[in-house]
């Protein structure tokens, strides 16, 4: 190296570079990188100077420094800024979106690739297009919403396929499969991967793959892994079969993440076709590699095929306690979730730092409540938007677009006149108390003052709540149906819920099951639709019961093709007056009560779409018995 000068020297770094990075060696590529851009700084060569940046920036991708990362990120794209290298200008500005969803910040990262959009609109470069269209699907996906993230990674490919330049979409394909997988839209994800493997094909040089050894190559791994899950969702097993089978002998002694893929392919394959053992061989050979602690999403994917693969085979108890441990597995995801998005919240609108003592503190207590006024404003005028959006969206499906539109329009007041109503209480004691803690003329005590800013975070929290309701009534009146696809087994699916309940009841009121069928009984139902119903009915039943029982009854219905499953208690009950209106949108028997009193609606709205009905059992009078009625289509 002291021997070399020029562009021998940098391009001997640089090969030094690529040789400890692919190595895993991090400090002596930490060390080189730093080498790299101060001899290419001495020489004035810019191009390696924004590749000698962009790899320090990888590195703190790589290695988890996330403080370095955001702190020097500003920098390096000013420098890419001021070249016009906007090809590393959106390589490094998507590697910021991607840490905010890997760290769980999905609401940040699209808030960020939001902007990076607009940047390469307005500067019309296609990369920049494709390169953010990309991120935005990543960060949807993460958060959920399918159809825009489908229709983000659609605009990726048309911008990439324009730009041209270098070899992301070998990215993007594996994500954009994986999506259509979760909507379960087959056909697209074949047409998809028929493109995925024309640009593999095109691209055998770039990849370093030679003629005949294309499944050695982790991309083909992945290609023909989904293009045999979409061939297995359109019942085409045998062809998936000979995808599969290849894939598995190029990745049987790989160890990595194509492997586990490959595997629960096979299990998922062999459970369609009936072939238990060679299911739980597959899934025995990929389950004890994970820890909940390293992926607890993927331990949940397992567990819950090896709790089908059980149910299928019959073995019903280890099925049962299987399906335990993928219910609490997937509440303590959901909660971690919840948190996650609430730490997000706090760290983008600052409301976590109200401070208790001196006069500074108290100055931003003042600014961090009427913040989060603001917000909750601007929340109510967006979710307004949101969900006349929705509305819209679906009068335009049916057919009486007059009807419908009348019906928006009533929507639409009563949704202005219940937001208003329940949101204005807790808004006026968060304007009240602020005027209070922010008026010199008022002199509290420590004690006073910890009680209003309690007070505060409390109605903040209600407001949120009202907010989170508010979204999911939303999600369900625009969603047509649920597929029907999961079988269920009533009795452990009813113990499930009963365990949860009396988790929380303590002993304290009689908790029973009751029911006609045999413990055996199962239903093609939806799973998380059920879910949905149940368990709000019997917390409802656990929280207005004073004394007596809390009950789940199942039975055959009046007829004969249905299944009835009652939730009964001996509580408050509902008066005769009020019982016509009790699924009425909005409508509370206790007005004084807070909520929306979207509680009813919403879960007879899930019950008619998965071919059901939720109703009020009229003759009971000791207190108050949902029947939610079901198809018994059972296996």
């Amino acid at each position: 190296m002291p021997k070399l000068e020029g562009k021998e020297r940098i391009q001997a770094y640089y090969k030094l570079y690529n040789l400890y990075y692919y190595g895993g060696e991090t400090q002596k590529e930490r060390q080189t990188i730093a080498d790299l851009l101060a001899e290419a700084e001495r020489q004035g060569d810019v191009k390696m100077q924004a590749t000698a940046r962009t790899a320090l920036l990888y590195y703190y991708y790589n290695t988890d420094k996330d403080d370095s990362l955001l702190a020097e990120y500003p920098k390096h794209q000013m420098f890419m800024l001021k070249h016009s290298d906007w090809k590393l200008y959106y390589d490094i500005w998507v590697l910021i979106v991607n840490h905010y969803i890997f760290t769980s910040q999905s609401n940040t990262a699209l808030r960020e690739v939001k902007k990076m959009y607009e940047d390469a609109q307005r500067r019309d470069n296609s990369y920049g297009i494709g390169l953010a269209s990309y991120g935005m699907g990543n960060a949807y996906m993460d958060i959920g919403l399918h159809e825009e993230a489908i229709q983000a990674y659609e605009r990726c490919i048309k911008a990439l396929n324009q730009s041209k330049i270098g070899s992301t979409l070998l990215d993007v394909y594996p994500y954009y499969c994986s999506v259509l997988s979760e909507v379960k839209n087959y056909k697209r994800m074949l047409e998809i991967t028929d493109l995925w493997r024309v640009y593999l094909d095109s691209h055998r040089k770039e990849l370093g793959v030679d003629q005949g050894k294309s499944l050695g190559s982790s991309y083909y791994t992945y290609y023909y892994n989904s293009r045999a899950t979409a061939l297995m969702g359109l019942g085409r097993l045998s062809e998936a079969e000979d995808l599969l089978m290849k894939a598995y002998e190029a990745t049987k002694d790989v160890k990595d993440n194509s492997q586990i893929s490959v595997f629960y392919n096979l299990g998922q394959l062999y459970l369609k076709k009936g072939d238990y053992e060679k299911a739980l061989n597959f899934n025995n050979q990929i389950i004890g590699r994970y820890t909940v602690q390293e992926d607890p999403s993927g331990v949940l994917m397992l567990k819950k095929q090896r709790a089908e693969i059980m149910l299928q085979s019959h073995q019903f108890e280890e099925a049962a306690d299987l399906y335990k441990q993928v219910f609490f597995l997937s509440d303590s995801l959901n909660i971690k979730d919840v948190k996650n998005q609430l730490n997000e919240f706090n760290a983008l609108y600052k409301v976590d730092e109200m401070e208790r003592e001196t006069q500074q503190v108290k100055t931003r207590q003042v600014y961090i409540v009427l913040g989060v006024i603001i917000i909750a404003l601007v929340l109510m005028g967006m979710l307004g938007l949101y969900f006349m959006n929705r509305l819209r969206q679906k009068n335009r499906e049916l057919a009486l677009a007059l009807d419908h539109s009348k019906e928006s329009d009533r929507m639409k007041t009563a949704f202005i006149q219940h937001v208003s109503h329940e949101i204005r209480t807790p808004l006026n004691i968060i304007t009240g108390f602020s005027q209070v803690i922010g008026n010199p003329d008022y002199h509290l005590n420590g004690e006073e003052r910890r009680n209003i800013v309690n007070s505060i975070e409390t109605n903040t929290r209600e407001i949120t709540s009202f907010v989170n309701e508010l979204l999911i009534f939303s999600e369900v009146e625009s969603q047509n149906n649920y597929k029907l696809e999961d079988c269920v087994n009533v009795y452990l699916f009813c113990q499930g819920l009963l365990e949860r309940v009396e988790a929380v009841n303590n002993g304290r009121l009689e908790i029973a099951y009751e029911s006609q069928l045999d413990d055996k009984h199962t239903v093609i139902s939806n799973l998380k639709a059920l879910e949905g119903i149940l368990r709000p009915l019997l917390s409802n039943a656990l929280k207005f019961t004073e004394k007596g029982s809390v009950k789940l009854q199942v039975r055959k219905g009046e007829d004969s093709s249905m299944l009835d499953i009652c939730v009964t208690d001996t509580g408050i009950g509902i008066p005769e007056d009020q019982r016509d209106r009790i699924f009425e949108k909005f409508y509370k028997v206790d007005s004084f009560k807070r909520g929306l009193g979207l509680g009813l609606p919403l879960a007879r709205s899930i019950a008619q779409k998965i071919n059901g009905d939720l109703m009020l059992d009229d003759t009971y009078k000791e207190g108050t018995r949902f029947i939610l009625r079901i198809p018994d289509n059972h296996t």
